[in-house]
């Protein structure tokens, strides 16, 4: 094999045309892989922290509803006792309304503190009814059960529980760490949200709602980010609200990376922890992504476990693409590659080969090969057959020589003399030309006969001289030819080369771009389907702002009704007092009648008189009823009015929501037509990328050939080098003095090539170098 190596030239060339190739296809692929991994997981980490971030904004969304919930229940009902208008079953009623319109609402509660609420504690110890538990302190609690069904229960009141403690030390709202309720009829781990229940600048308790952590673990462990991925859920402390298992639930964070943990939720920056391993010993990233829980003055982090095969999947894929492709790239170049230099080179030069050799031995009778040939391979054929017939003559001047002394020896008996001298003139004569023959059998064309032959022979001299320096003219022509191709193939190689490169970094770019414009056309979309989404928010909206004007109305009319009953009872009382008024006045007339009587009326006088404290005390009722009446038909007087603004206002919400539901929709169409352009932008740019990776393998393939030829110019010029001539210069200062013409005449074009144009069009200014070195080949 390697005998085999040494002899062939189209065997080396082969050899290191293969080795080359499969080391830039190694090289290459090495390169895109690792910018495939690199890409792979920049995109899992942009779309794990995409879907971090939805899921924390729909966490928050949902603990903002609940604490802006219990927020305003608490103002509500601080306000109503602080007017005095809620007693123990309102509050309880209000407790469970905001839990009925609140379906994230896991229960909803109060607890007061002691005798707080009207002043009673001992003589409502254990009255569920009046929400008293059995201390006496109002606790009412509403949760529902596993069916969703609403139910009433009464817990303890435990003051310097955290659920209690950290709303009435701080006098604003908070949310609690995960905990056990206990006490209750439907003990369950929850966290609540609780806000001081304010009543004449006086704290009177504390009242909130709780978050079932079971309901959010089941919400959150649905998803599975990657296909085989988990979302986890840590709370302000580091306790678990969503755990990798059940029993680690209200546990503090203990795997690796705890110290990250910490760090995030008190910094509020996310992190990614990596190289992590499940039980079954499977590789995955953790993304910690904290976010502020509004209303609560709390930080949650959203924990995304992000699988490895998310994105060693992808990258093994396009490694075993790449390998494969890069084997058939490599065997159909190697295939090309031996045919055309198995064609075009390797057998003509045998060919002409076997014909010097052939001519070496003194065999002048068959034409040269090859001489049909229009390339250089013609034009050495055609010179060696004007050396072959030179050779030819010269072997028929030498057989002539033979015959004349011959002829001298037959005459040498007529002259010892004349002989003699015949035999030196004609020993010259072949020691001559027979030098001459040695010194062209070496390969040295610039040797000449300078002796003088006598007579005849003359001929023989001019006639070899003349052979020679055709020969030498011939030869020397070839050279130069084969100069300026090594020179040209050369320039065209590394043209080429630049070009393979070029190609290669535009469809590296316009890969990128591709990739770019399917994030933007995701992006897009997603947008549309929010605003799709708001839109119909909005929608649900306006119609629930119009059912709420209907309820304003129908409390509107129900005050004007509460009004006039209020006067109906006004004017009864009247009559009351009428009527005590007139009884007072009949007993103070019996008793001036039974004063008359004497002492038989005495009894009779008795009677009056407890007759008329009577209608006395009757009277003050009834102006003490009347006043109260009066007040109460003020106070729903003032309630209609402001029933009458809220409706007012609710009108100007719902015409505000119609404008913004409008402004929503047209942003919705605008981003769906957005996301057609960018598809059909996407589609052009993905097929501008097909065409740009078929112009990089023909580049190579183009390279490829060239430096093919060039190899094999420089084995003709190693074989033309073998004759000396007269004045020629050396290979490489013929070679160097070629180049630097060709690049003189190039670098004028190739500079405006690269010279920033005023248009983008770097495509045209790269093909106008490439052309200028074509035409400047054609010249030559």
């Amino acid at each position: 094999m390697f005998a085999f190596f040494s002899r062939s030239i189209a065997a080396k060339l082969l050899l290191v045309t293969g080795l080359s190739i499969g080391l830039v296809l190694f090289l290459s692929n090495l390169v895109l892989i690792s910018q495939t991994r690199n890409r792979v997981q920049s995109l899992t980490m942009e779309q794990s922290n995409a879907e971090a971030k939805a899921i924390a904004r729909e966490i928050a969304g949902d603990v903002g509803e609940l604490a802006s919930a219990a927020r305003t229940m608490a103002g509500v009902i601080g306000r109503a006792h602080e007017g005095k208008s809620l007693d123990r079953a309102g509050i309880t009623n209000v407790l469970r309304a905001n839990l009925e319109q609140n379906p994230f609402a896991f229960g909803s509660w109060m607890a007061e503190e002691p005798a707080a609420i009207d002043g009673r504690k001992d003589e409502v110890k254990g009255q569920a009814n009046l929400g008293a538990n059995a201390d006496g302190v109002f606790t009412p609690y509403w949760s529902k059960d596993r069916n969703g069904a609403i139910q009433y229960s009464t817990f303890a009141a435990k003051y310097d529980a955290e659920w209690y403690a950290l709303a009435a030390k701080s006098g604003k709202g908070a949310i609690t760490a995960p905990y056990l309720a206990e006490g209750t009829d439907v003990p369950t781990t929850m966290s609540s949200i609780a806000y001081p229940v304010m009543s004449g600048g006086k704290m009177i308790g504390v009242s909130g709602v709780d978050i079932s952590l079971r309901s959010l673990s089941d919400k959150l462990k649905a998803l599975k980010p990657f296909g085989t991925g988990r979302v986890l859920l840590v709370a302000q402390g580091g306790q678990w609200l969503v755990a990798p298992k059940d029993d680690q639930l209200m546990k503090p964070y203990q795997a690796e990376g705890a110290d990250d943990v910490k760090s995030a939720l008190s910094t509020g920056k996310s992190a990614l922890l990596e190289n992590l391993k499940t039980d079954t010993g499977e590789g995955f990233s953790r993304l910690l992504y904290p976010f502020a829980v509004p209303g609560v003055n709390t930080t949650w982090a959203v924990i995304i476990d992000i699988p490895s095969t998310a994105i060693s999947a992808p990258v093994t894929e396009q490694t075993k693409m790449m390998i494969l492709g890069g084997v058939i790239v490599l065997g159909a170049v190697m295939i090309s590659l031996f045919l055309a230099v198995r064609g075009l080179a390797q057998r003509p030069l045998h060919r002409l080969v076997g014909d010097v050799e052939r001519m070496s031995k003194g065999d002048y009778g068959n034409d040269v090969s090859n001489q049909e040939r229009q390339d250089e391979i013609g034009m050495v054929a055609k010179a060696l057959e004007g050396f072959r017939h030179r050779l030819a003559d010269s072997h028929s001047i030498a057989a002539e020589a033979d015959a004349q002394r011959n002829a001298a020896e037959g005459e040498r008996r007529r002259s010892e003399a004349e002989r003699n001298q015949s035999a030196v003139v004609q020993q010259h004569v072949v020691s001559a030309l027979g030098g001459g023959l040695a010194q062209l059998s070496q390969g040295n064309l610039t040797y000449r006969i300078l002796d003088d032959f006598p007579g005849e022979y003359a001929a023989i001299k001019r006639d070899f001289n003349n052979a020679v320096e055709s020969l030498e003219q011939a030869i020397a022509s070839v050279n130069g030819s084969v100069v300026n191709i090594a020179a040209g193939t050369g320039e065209i190689s590394e043209s080429a080369a630049d070009l393979a490169k070029r190609t290669e970094t535009q469809a590296a770019s316009l890969e990128e771009t591709a990739a770019a414009l399917n994030e933007l056309t995701e992006q897009v979309n997603a947008s549309a389907e929010n605003a799709g989404a708001a839109a119909n928010a909005v929608s649900i909206a306006v119609s629930d702002a119009e059912k709420s004007g209907g309820v304003v109305q129908k409390a509107v009319a129900s005050m004007h009704g509460i009004e006039q009953s209020s006067q109906e009872i006004s004017r009864i009382i009247g009559v009351i007092d009428e009527i005590a008024f007139q009884t007072n006045l009949l007993a103070l007339n019996a008793g001036v009648e039974a004063a008359r009587a004497g002492e038989a009326g005495k009894g009779f006088a008795v009677v009056a008189q407890e007759v008329r404290e009577l209608a006395q005390r009757s009277a003050n009722a009834a102006k003490e009823i009347k006043a109260l009446i009066n007040a109460s038909a003020t106070q729903v007087q003032d309630g209609v009015t402001l029933v009458g603004e809220a409706g007012k206002s609710l009108d100007k919400i719902a015409q505000q929501v119609m404008q913004i539901n409008g402004l929503i929709r047209q942003i919705s169409t605008s981003a769906s037509e957005q996301a057609s352009g960018l598809k059909e932008v996407n589609i052009a740019v993905n097929q501008m990328d097909q065409v740009t990776q078929q112009n990089a393998a023909m580049v190579e393939e183009t390279t490829a050939a060239s430096m093919s030829l060039r190899s094999e110019s420089d084995t003709l010029r190693s074989l033309v080098a073998r004759f000396q001539v007269a004045g020629a210069v050396g290979p490489g200062s013929a070679l160097r003095a070629t180049a630097k013409t060709m690049r003189a005449a190039a670098a004028e074009p190739m500079a405006q090539a690269r010279a920033p144009a005023p248009s983008p069009a770097p495509r045209k200014a790269v093909s106008g170098g490439s052309a200028t070195k074509a035409d400047s080949w054609e010249e030559f």
